[in-house]
């Protein structure tokens, strides 16, 4: 709570600076304030102590009291209180007070500064100005300065006493220093010197005399008397100890003056002045000199070389004495050796430098090159015990030298480098690495061998050997298993890059003592071959010649098995590899072993060896010691690879898959030719003499193929290492191609299969020949067909391939469609593959139904008649693949896309097209007609008065679909046949029964039995049978796998009726012409008998089964009449497979298509189309009636008649009936078909299809007869003229049409501006800025105020929709689209205002905050307030809204 008072920083009064500011300032009028905050807590505080009191003393008085004392605190707490109260309602105006109070504190302040500068002033005038005098001018003083420029009256004492007199020039100065230096060589030449002070210079009156590593002394004269003794100037002392000093001065510097005081008194004194001088300081420097190195030696005993060095004796100015060496106790001979080393100081000669003795004795060459040591620049003591160690190493080796030479005489060593190191060659030729090296420890003098690839435990023998006996180095077999070791590591150093794993030892079991594998030496290397494991190259090394000094290399190839027993007593489990691997997991245990002739492999006929001029190289001989030791060289040929094991390797590689597959053949009882090696050694080969006969294959396709089979043979690519290439070749091919590569007379075949001793190769080898056999069956039957050019199938099939393992046709009527038969050698089952060729701009139509020709071919392995299904079923599928399939948003009112066509085959003829998951149509092919039949798919097949779940019947299909029957090739037929339902049969192409229907009443015919023995059910088959035809899922599942055949030549429809039931036909139409397809042999069920016995029969004609009941051709019923005696015996378009061409066939005007009646059930009965008329009916093209322009959206009839139903039956009813209340429309039922009559509080709307070509619809507006609004002619035509173009058009969006029929529901003054922006949208305005577009639903680019596609019209409070504007009358660049714009307008019915809808925490965009500001001033500046706002408010957004970029 801020205080009462207000503060003074909000009225700031300054006063004006001067002395007395500071002083006496009157009290801030704040400062004696108090928070009303802080007052308020102490009252509180103050009157719950008093309470507390109050209540610990009252209880202990008597009641009057209490009473008295309760009002007395109560009364004191009130008046408190008041005051309180009071003072809160005064402190709202204290801000004045403290104000006028701050005002006069400032004047008092600014009076009490005046009053007390005036008393100031008045002190200043009585105390201090009463003493202030000016002194008496000099006048002299004056005169002189400004007369002459200088003051000369000062006393001439200061210029005596401070002023120096002048210095003397540098001429005086440098005759007097030249005269100084001849006074000091005069003196000098007839003084005596000693020999070591010879290193003089005389310079500036000075003579300086060094003594390097002891001291520099500085001498002069005082005159040229001869008595006048030398004057000691400078001593500099130069001895120092860089390791141990860290760069200090080792003489302090009160000894430094000591030695200066003696020494000169001694020039004072003595007769030979200088010769004393050096003396004296030469004793001192030399004594200094054994201190820095005992300090030295201290310090390298307790950092560096520890117990091995240690001081014997130090005295100090005379000598100190080192041993080192001291683990070399005794000597070769027995007798106790000592190395010392010891420095001093000469005592025949004082003059002389510290000497050096060794012990033993040193060369005297090599003892002068150690004294130097400690006589450089350096003084190091640890300088000095390296180098006497590097010479006593020297000599060391030397002596091992001499001894080597005499009991190796074929070898010879050398010594090298610095330390010495002995180099002794182990085999010849020698690399750096494999030479045995001896060197000395500096530290203890052990002789030390070392040699690459050699074991510790070895070399610590060696090393005891040479340092106990050398002579026995030799006679302990020490160099030959050198040499073994080496021997070893060159061969893993030559199969290193090879695909082998060398071992020394393997966990290998127990075997006789005669097995060949204890025959071999101990010395052994095992070589694992990588890609067969189970196989080992053993290499043993044998000692030959008379001194032992050769090694034999010997090869075995040895093949294991794993074993579980392991004799520990044999082999040691100690397992060592070059690579560091993990041991073996299990026992191996030898099968065989055999023995490799290494000169058979390298001159084998598939190995090249190069002929050397030197032929003792390439000799059995590997290495001789007896040569001299040279200098290696680095040349392209490497001296250390062994060749013979490398081809040995190789050899073994690559024959070794050829054992494995011998024995493979063996076993299979397939005779073989044997390895051979191919011409000029490029590989090996392998040859089949017969291959075996196949199961399953005709005996004359086995005899065929094995006649054609020229050669069979394996190889292993490239040389051994890749997979295994079969090379079959065939010759007298029953068939050619036209395939460029298959034109000679011989054709070969490749097969590759995975290399590996795991992996069998026979096994998919004879998978693949039988493949092939299975293969060339079918082609066998074809080459009969295809090879007679009197064969229709000749001019509509070609082989574009066949290399035995694939066969490739071109098939069609241009040849551009390809199909590809090979056999899967997994399960032997055919696969076909499907492409094009040439101009084809489309893909291969069979791929709709390539499962189903798979299934079939699989079944019936023919190609002949696969082909000739293939030409029958092209045109039809290449009419159905025209179909879009892509999936579209919002075209139901399902959020997720849904695809336009979904294409359902149920069998290579038969094919089910759901159209967005609601309408069905059933397709099928009829063989050799070159016609289809459709019917609608959402109809049972066993009960045409029962509709599939999940499908929905198309109102009106029937009709559209008669529009497309070739009427020249049909009868007329009466209206009232349409009327009778007939059975709904399943027709196949040959002639299969008919599956059994459901029944409620069993049938008299039901009791007959089929031709395999069995009653047919009385139900119709379930999703858990095996019939094929069940409906289990109308989306997904197959419906039906057996097809309509749709000619009533032999695949007719049989129809079966009760015997028993005779009703008359309710057409009344009598053709005593039977069908020519009927036969007697042909049984079927009615499927109607559900309907009670009294159901009549579908019509009066010749039954199967009841002869003396005639009926009608099949004509009324399926649109075609096929009369022996007419000219239309054929259907329209017949296939050329089956028919001659050229067959002149009567054609008849097409009439006027008939107006059928409307029936639920009329689409079940099949229409037999043309393929010429499936092509109209499913192609993409123009509206009809319409050529060209903006209208002309591609599309096909089918797609354009379902898309009209779709949104009249599943849109526009289903919204009028389930939200008529919502969107403000009544529905009014009207008898007409395909007719939508529905009006508003103004209008009545009329929707009908359009009944000439039914693929349009078409709005018809009528005002309200009760209408109060007029309603203008243009008005209307804008609202039809927007939903022919915008709505009842491809691609029938669901939501476009809900959102269309709810702006109708608007209310009248929001529809006629509505229907303002319509017309601009139908007849932009190019005076404006901007062109609209009403988004009937919600685009992409839209703000997310909900999902893309929904619809895009909201009507309650509110109205809610979207329009894009499309910025025009500027110069777009080339690839660059016109700005656009979504907006979403928000309308408020009730205030009539019009703004931007806007979505919360979304980011606003520059067009976002553009539109926003452009409606917020409209409806600031629009006044009227009658009219809807609608229209002016985006009229005004398309004239004047600018985006910036």
């Amino acid at each position: 709570m801020p205080p009462i008072s207000t503060p003074q920083t909000q009225l700031s009064l300054t006063p004006m600076g001067g002395v007395g500011a500071q002083v006496g300032q009157a009290p801030h009028p704040g400062n004696n304030s108090i928070s009303l905050g802080l007052l308020l807590d102490f009252l509180v505080q103050k009157t719950y102590h008093e309470l507390s009191v109050l209540g610990e003393l009252l209880p202990r008085k008597m009641d009057m009291e209490r009473k008295i004392e309760i009002v007395k605190f109560a009364r004191s707490t009130r008046q408190a209180f008041v005051r309180l109260l009071a003072l809160v309602k005064w402190a709202s105006s204290a801000a004045k007070v403290d104000k006028c109070a701050a005002i006069s504190a400032f004047l008092d302040q600014q009076s009490l500064l005046f009053v007390d500068t005036a008393d100031m002033m008045a002190r200043m005038a009585r105390e201090n100005l009463v003493n202030a005098r000016l002194p008496n001018f000099s006048l002299p003083c004056a005169v002189d300065v400004l007369t002459t420029g200088c003051y000369r009256r000062l006393p001439t004492c200061i210029k005596e006493k401070i002023v120096p007199p002048d210095p003397i020039t540098s001429n005086e100065k440098a005759s007097v220093l030249q005269r100084l230096n001849q006074i000091i060589q005069h003196r000098l030449v007839t003084s005596e010197l000693p020999p070591t002070l010879v290193n003089l210079t005389i310079a500036e009156g000075r003579a300086k005399f060094h003594v390097p590593q002891e001291f520099e002394a500085t001498l002069t004269l005082m005159g040229d008397d001869p008595a006048i003794p030398w004057r000691l100037l400078n001593i500099d002392i130069l001895v120092s100890d860089p390791d141990t000093g860290d760069g200090k001065v080792l003489v302090h510097s009160m000894q430094v003056n000591y030695i200066h005081q003696l020494v000169q008194s001694r020039l004072f004194s003595d007769e030979k002045p200088l010769t004393d001088m050096y003396n004296c300081l030469h004793v001192f420097c030399q004594s200094l000199q054994l201190e820095v190195l005992n300090s030295q030696a201290q310090r390298l005993i307790r950092e560096r070389w520890g117990e091995h060095v240690m001081i014997e004796k130090y005295m100090a100015g005379q000598c100190l004495t080192l041993a080192y060496w001291r683990a070399q106790s005794f000597g070769n001979d027995g007798k106790q050796e000592k190395y010392t080393l010891s420095v001093g100081i000469d005592s025949s000669d004082a003059a002389k430098p510290l000497q050096v003795n060794h012990e033993p004795p040193l060369p005297t060459e090599e003892a002068e090159h150690v004294n130097q040591a400690i006589r450089c620049d350096r003084l190091s003591i640890e300088r000095l015990l390296v180098e006497t160690v590097l010479v006593r190493s020297k000599i060391k080796l030397q002596e091992l030298q001499t001894v080597l030479q005499r009991d190796l005489i074929f070898t010879k060593s050398t010594i090298e480098g610095t330390p010495a190191l002995l180099y002794l060659p182990i085999v010849e030729p020698c690399s750096p690495a494999e030479y045995l090296t001896v060197s000395v420890d500096l530290q203890t003098g052990v002789l030390q061998p070392n040699i690459a690839h050699c074991e510790t435990s070895l070399l610590e023998e060696i090393e005891e050997c040479l340092n106990s006996d050398p002579s026995k180095l030799a006679s302990f077999q020490y160099i030959a298993t050198l040499r073994t070791l080496i021997l070893m590591e060159h061969c893993k150093q030559s199969v290193q890059l090879l695909p082998v794993r060398c071992w020394e030892k393997l966990p290998l079991v127990a075997v006789s003592g005669e097995h060949p594998l204890n025959k071999l030496s101990s010395k052994r290397l095992y070589l694992q071959l990588m890609r067969h494991s189970s196989y080992y190259i053993v290499v043993d090394f044998k000692n030959k010649g008379p001194h032992q000094d050769e090694i034999e290399a010997r090869y075995h190839l040895m093949r294991v098995r794993s074993a579980s027993f392991y004799d520990q007593s044999n082999v040691t489990m100690d397992m060592t590899s070059t690579s560091e691997a993990d041991t073996a997991e299990t026992y191996l245990a030898p099968l065989s072993l055999l023995a490799i002739d290494p000169k058979g492999c390298i001159h084998g006929p598939d190995t090249y060896a190069p002929v050397k001029q030197d032929s003792n190289a390439y000799k059995r001989k590997l290495m001789s010691v007896g040569s001299s030791l040279k200098r290696q060289r680095y040349s392209t040929h490497c001296e250390y690879f062994q060749s013979e094991l490398a081809h040995i390797v190789a050899m073994c590689d690559a024959r070794i898959p050829y054992i494995t597959l011998c024995e493979e053949l063996t076993n299979a009882n397939i005779p073989y030719q044997g390895v051979q090696v191919e011409a000029e050694g490029v590989g090996l080969v392998l040859r089949i003499c017969e291959l075996p006969a196949v199961e399953g294959v005709t005996a004359e396709t086995n005899k065929a193929l094995a006649s054609s089979l020229l050669d069979c043979s394996f190889r292993l690519q490239p040389r051994g290492h890749g997979p295994w290439q079969v090379q079959l070749a065939f010759g007298n091919c029953p068939l050619s191609s036209t395939a460029p590569r298959e034109q000679g007379s011989t054709r070969s075949v490749y097969l590759t299969y995975e290399a590996g001793s795991v992996v069998p190769v026979l096994k998919p080898f004879l998978l693949d020949w039988k493949a092939i056999n299975r293969l060339y069956q079918p082609f066998l039957q074809l080459a009969e067909i295809i090879s007679d050019p009197s064969q229709p199938m000749f001019r509509h099939v070609e082989v574009r391939s066949f290399n035995y393992q694939k066969l490739t046709l071109a098939y069609g009527k241009d040849k551009t469609s390809t199909m590809t038969v090979l056999v899967d050698p997994r399960d032997g089952r055919y696969r076909l593959l499907w492409g094009v060729v040439g101009a084809s701009s489309t893909a291969n139509c069979h791929v709709i139904v390539q499962h189903q020709l798979t299934q079939e071919f699989n079944e019936h392995q023919n190609l002949v008649r696969l082909i000739s299904v293939l030409c029958e079923t092209q045109s039809a599928l290449q009419a159905i693949c025209k179909l879009p399939t892509m999936p579209l948003l919002g075209a139901t009112q399902q959020p997720q896309p849904v695809l336009m066509f979904s294409l359902l085959p149920q069998s290579s003829t038969h094919i089910r097209v759901v159209f967005r998951n609601t309408y069905c149509l059933d397709i099928h092919i009829c063989k050799g007609k070159n016609t289809v039949s459709i019917r609608d798919g959402a109809y049972s097949m066993f009960d045409i008065m029962k509709v599939v779940d999940g499908f929905t019947p198309a109102a009106g299909l029937k009709a559209f679909l008669e529009m497309f029957v070739d009427e020249s090739q049909l009868r007329r037929r009466s209206v009232s046949e349409d009327d009778n339902p007939p059975s709904p049969i399943t027709m196949e192409s040959s002639s299969d029964n008919f599956l059994p229907m459901q029944h409620s009443v069993p049938s008299p015919m039901n009791a007959r039995v089929t031709g395999s023995g069995f009653a047919h059910p009385m139900t119709p088959p379930t999703a858990t049978t095996s019939n094929p035809a069940t409906p289990a899922s109308p989306h997904t599942s197959v419906l039906s796998n057996q097809p309509y055949s749709m000619s009533p030549g032999p695949s007719g429809y049989p129809l079966a009726s009760p015997p028993s039931i005779a009703a008359p036909s309710p057409s009344g139409v009598m053709l005593g012409t039977p069908s020519p397809g009927i036969t007697e042999s042909q049984t079927a069920h009615s499927p109607f008998t559900n309907m009670g016995l009294a159901m009549a029969s579908p019509g009066t004609r010749n039954w199967p089964a009841s002869p003396s009941m005639p009926g009608p051709s099949p004509v009324g019923r399926y649109g075609v009449a096929h009369s022996p005696g007419t000219a239309m015996t054929h259907s329209p378009g017949s296939s050329g497979i089956n028919q001659q061409q050229g067959t002149p066939q009567a054609t008849v005007p097409r009439p006027q298509p008939r107006i059928l009646p409307h029936r639920s059930w009329a689409a079940a009965v099949p229409t037999i189309l043309s393929h010429e008329n499936l092509h109209k009916l499913f192609t993409p093209a123009p509206p009809p009636g319409v050529s060209g322009g903006t209208t002309s959206h591609m599309c096909s009839p089918i797609e354009r008649f379902l898309g009209c139903v779709y949104l009249m039956r599943r849109c526009l009813n289903r919204q009028l009936q389930a939200y008529g209340e919502t969107i403000h429309l009544t529905h009014i039922p009207v008898n007409e078909h395909g007719v939508t009559q529905f009006k508003s509080e103004s209008l009545i709307y009329r929707i009908t299809q359009n009944p000439t070509t039914m693929q349009t619809l078409q709005l018809q507006v009528n005002p309200h007869p009760d209408c109060k609004d007029p309603w203008s002619h243009d008005e209307l035509q804008v609202l039809e003229k927007f939903f022919e173009t915008k709505v009842g058009c491809p691609p029938y969006k669901y939501n476009a049409m809900v959102a269309f029929v709810r702006l109708l529901g608007a209310p009248t003054r929001i529809l006629k501006d509505c229907i303002q922006l319509l017309r601009l949208e139908l007849l932009p305005d190019r005076t404006l800025k901007w062109t609209i577009q009403w988004c009937l639903t919600i685009p992409p680019s839209a703000p997310p105020l909900a999902p893309v596609g929904t619809s895009a019209v909201v009507i309650k409070n509110k109205i809610l929709f979207f329009i894009q504007l499309t910025r025009i009358g500027l110069t777009v660049p080339q690839g660059q689209e016109p700005q656009t714009v979504v907006i979403p307008i928000l309308h408020d019915i009730q205030s009539n205002t019009t703004q931007h809808a806007d979505l919360r925490n979304s980011p606003v965009t520059p067009s976002m905050h553009s539109v926003q500001n452009m409606m917020k001033r409209f409806n600031e500046l629009y006044t009227n307030k009658t009219d809807c706002t609608i229209f002016a408010a985006v009229k005004d957004l398309m004239a004047n809204l600018v985006i910036p970029h």
